[in-house]
C-alpha cells in the first residue's frame, strides 16, 4: 500500500488543480460570453437607441408596435407555469429550467446600452410586467446584498475597496465548490453507494447547488459594473437572483424527500449531522428557520405543499425587507410635487441634510423635492440654498427650481448667470429655459452676442428658443453647418420650437444628413409634429441603415396617414 501513496497524493493534487483551472476558465467564460453576445445582439437586433427617461413617448410606441407587453407577460407566465408543473408532476427538471429562466435577467446587466431591452438586455423582457409598475422592481431582492455590504464595510475599515476582489472570490469559490461536489458525487456513484457522505458532502448536503448559488451571487455583483456609465438602469438584478435561488432551494428540498424515500434511515441519519447548504452558527440557523417554524411548525418542509408554501412566504418576506433600500418610483413618474403640510422641524432637518458636507455623486434632488412639497413657506430657505457658498448645494438647488417648477426663483436664476462656476451658469441657463423665463431674454442674448466663456453657445440657443426668441434664427442657421452632429440636431430642435413652418425645409434636408444621430433626431421631431407634407421625405428613409430611423419613419408615416383620413 505504501508505494501507492505518493501516486495517490499526486493524483488527488492533479484533480484539485484541474478543478481549479476549470473553475477559473468557467468563471472567465461566463463573464466574457455575455459581453460578446451583447455585441452581437446590438449589431443584429434592432431596439431604440434611447432611454425611457429621455424619450418615453418613443419607447412607448416601440412597446406597442412590437407587443413587448404581451411577450413579457407570456414569458413570465410560462416560467411560473413550468415551475408549478414541476411540483405537480414531480419532475425536478422542469423546476430547474424555470429557476434558470428566472435568473437570466441577471445576465442582462452585461448590456452596453442606455435602453434596458437593447442587446443582452432583451432578457429583461422576462420581468417586464414588474418593470411596468416601476423599473426599480428588478431590484426588489436587495436584501440579499447584506452579506456583500458587510464584507465591503469590513474591508473599508482598512481603507480597501474590495468590490472587485469579492466578485472574483464569490465566482471562483462557487465554481470550485460546484466542481468538487460533482467530483465527490461521481466517486460515490462509481462506488455504488446510495448516499454521498464524504469529502465536501460532510459540510453540505447539496454542494453543487451551493456552488451555483455562490457563483451566481458573484455574477450578479459583476453585471452592473460593466460600463455602468453608459446606463441609467444600473440595477443589480437582485429579484431574479433571489427568486431563482429560492427555486433551487426548493429543488434541494424535493431531492431530500426523494432521498428519504429511497435511502431511508441512512439518509435521515446523514441529514441530522450535516448542514443543509452551508455550516452556520446555531443562532443564525434559528433566525433563518423561524418564519418556516411559525408557518408549518417544523424546521423543514416534509411534503411538496409545505415546500411550495414555505418558498412563497420567504419570497414575500425578503421582497418586503428589500423595500427599505428600493424606491419604487412609478414608471413614467413626473416631477410634480405632492403637497404636504409645512413642518418646520422636518424642513430644518432637510436643510441640514442638504448643506452637510458630502460627495457630489451622493447628492440627489430628493431632499429638495420634499422641502418644496411643503409649499411657499419653505421658499425663503430654498432661495438661500440657491445662493449657498457651497457650489454643489447651489448647483443642485438651481436644478431643483426647474425640476419642480418654481417660477418665483427666476430672479435668483438670472443673478446666477454671473456665477464664477461655469457649471452653475449652465444649470441656471437650462433652468431658465425650462421655466420659459422671458424676463431673462436680454441677459441671455447679451451672453450669446458677446461670446460668453462660461457657457457653450448651443445651450444658450436651446434656452432662448424655449422662450420663443426669434432673433437667434441666424445663429441656428449657422449651427446647421457645424461639424459636430449634436449641434446640428440641437439647432434643428431650436428652430422647430420658434417657427415650425420655417424649420420644416431644414428638417427635410437633414433627413439625409451623413450622421445617423441627426437623422434619428429629425425623425423623432417629425413623429412628434406629424406634418402632412412629410410623407414623401420620410418614405426615402424607410430603408435607412439605422434601425431607429427606419422604424420611427414608418410609424410616423402610419400616424400621418391616420391623421389625414
Amino acid at each position: 500500500m505504501k508505494p501507492k501513496e505518493p501516486k495517490k497524493i499526486l493524483q488527488n493534487f492533479g484533480l484539485f488543480l484541474l478543478a481549479l483551472v476549470f473553475s477559473i476558465g468557467l468563471m472567465f467564460a461566463f463573464i466574457e460570453i455575455p459581453q460578446l453576445l451583447d455585441k452581437f445582439l446590438q449589431s443584429n437586433v434592432g431596439t431604440p437607441q434611447s432611454d425611457p427617461g429621455y424619450n418615453n413617448a418613443k419607447i412607448e410606441l416601440f412597446f406597442e408596435v412590437v407587443k413587448i407587453r404581451w411577450i413579457g407577460y407570456i414569458c413570465l407566465g410560462l416560467i411560473f407555469l413550468m415551475i408549478i408543473l414541476g411540483f405537480v408532476t414531480k419532475k425536478n427538471s422542469f423546476i430547474w429550467v424555470g429557476g434558470i429562466a428566472l435568473f437570466l435577467p441577471v445576465f442582462a446587466t452585461f448590456a452596453y446600452s442606455m435602453f434596458y431591452l437593447a442587446g443582452l438586455g432583451l432578457l429583461n423582457v422576462i420581468f417586464f410586467p414588474l418593470q411596468e409598475i416601476s423599473l426599480s422592481m428588478i431590484d426588489l431582492g436587495k436584501v440579499v446584498l447584506i452579506p456583500y455590504w458587510i464584507l465591503l464595510w469590513i474591508a473599508g475599515l482598512f481603507n480597501w475597496n474590495a468590490h472587485q476582489f469579492l466578485i472574483y472570490l464569490f465566482m471562483i469559490s462557487g465554481t470550485l465548490i460546484f466542481v468538487l461536489g460533482v467530483y465527490a458525487w461521481i466517486k460515490v456513484r462509481f462506488a455504488n453507494n446510495k448516499v454521498a457522505k464524504h469529502w465536501i458532502y460532510k459540510y453540505s448536503r447539496h454542494p453543487q447547488y451551493l456552488g451555483w448559488i455562490i457563483w451566481s451571487y458573484g455574477l450578479m455583483l459583476f453585471g452592473p459594473t460593466v460600463n455602468d456609465m453608459k446606463k441609467s438602469w444600473g440595477w443589480y438584478g437582485t429579484l431574479p437572483w433571489l427568486l431563482s435561488t429560492l427555486v433551487i432551494i426548493g429543488i434541494c428540498f424535493l431531492e431530500e424527500l426523494k432521498m428519504s424515500e429511497t435511502a431511508g434511515d441512512d439518509y435521515d441519519e446523514y441529514r441530522k449531522r450535516t448542514p443543509f447548504l452551508f455550516p452556520a452558527p446555531a443562532f443564525l440557523k434559528k433566525v433563518i428557520q423561524f418564519p418556516m417554524y411559525l408557518l408549518i411548525r417544523k424546521n423543514r418542509p416534509e411534503n411538496r405543499k409545505q415546500i411550495g408554501l414555505t418558498l412563497t412566504v420567504y419570497a414575500v418576506l425578503l421582497m418586503a425587507f428589500s423595500l427599505f433600500w428600493v424606491d419604487l418610483q412609478p414608471a413614467g413618474d413626473s416631477n410634480a410635487l405632492s403637497a404636504k403640510p409645512y413642518d418646520r422641524e422636518r424642513a430644518d432637518l432637510l436643510i441640514t441634510e442638504i448643506t452637510r458636507e458630502q460627495s457630489r455623486r451622493n447628492r440627489t434632488l430628493q431632499p429638495f423635492a420634499e422641502l418644496l412639497s411643503m409649499g411657499s413657506e419653505t421658499y425663503p430657505a430654498f432661495y438661500e440654498l440657491m445662493e449657498s457658498s457651497d457650489p454643489d448645494v447651489r448647483g443642485y438647488a438651481i436644478q431643483a427650481a426647474s425640476a419642480y417648477t418654481i417660477p418665483e426663483a427666476i430672479p435668483i436664476l438670472i443673478n446666477a448667470l454671473n456665477d464664477s462656476v461655469s457649471g452653475i451658469v449652465e444649470a441656471a441657463v437650462r433652468s431658465l429655459g425650462s421655466l420659459k423665463a422671458v424676463q431673462a431674454k436680454d441677459e441671455l442674448l447679451s451672453m450669446l452676442n458677446n461670446g460668453s466663456e462660461k457657457i457653450k453657445a448651443n445651450v444658450l440657443l436651446e434656452t432662448l428658443s424655449s422662450i420663443g426668441c426669434e432673433e437667434i434664427m441666424p445663429y441656428l442657421e449657422e449651427s446647421l453647418d457645424d461639424d459636430f452632429w449634436y449641434y446640428r440636431a440641437s439647432a434643428l430642435k431650436s428652430m422647430m420650437r420658434i417657427d415650425f413652418e420655417r424649420a420644416k425645409p431644414y428638417l427635410y434636408q437633414h433627413l439625409e444628413d451623413e450622421d445617423p444621430n441627426v437623422r434619428r433626431e429629425v425623425v423623432y421631431m417629425l413623429l412628434d409634429s406629424l406634418p402632412t407634407d412629410a410623407v414623401p421625405y420620410l418614405e426615402k428613409v424607410t430603408d435607412d441603415e439605422d434601425w431607429d430611423v427606419r422604424f420611427y419613419a414608418r410609424q410616423a408615416i402610419k400616424e400621418i396617414n391616420k391623421k389625414t383620413k
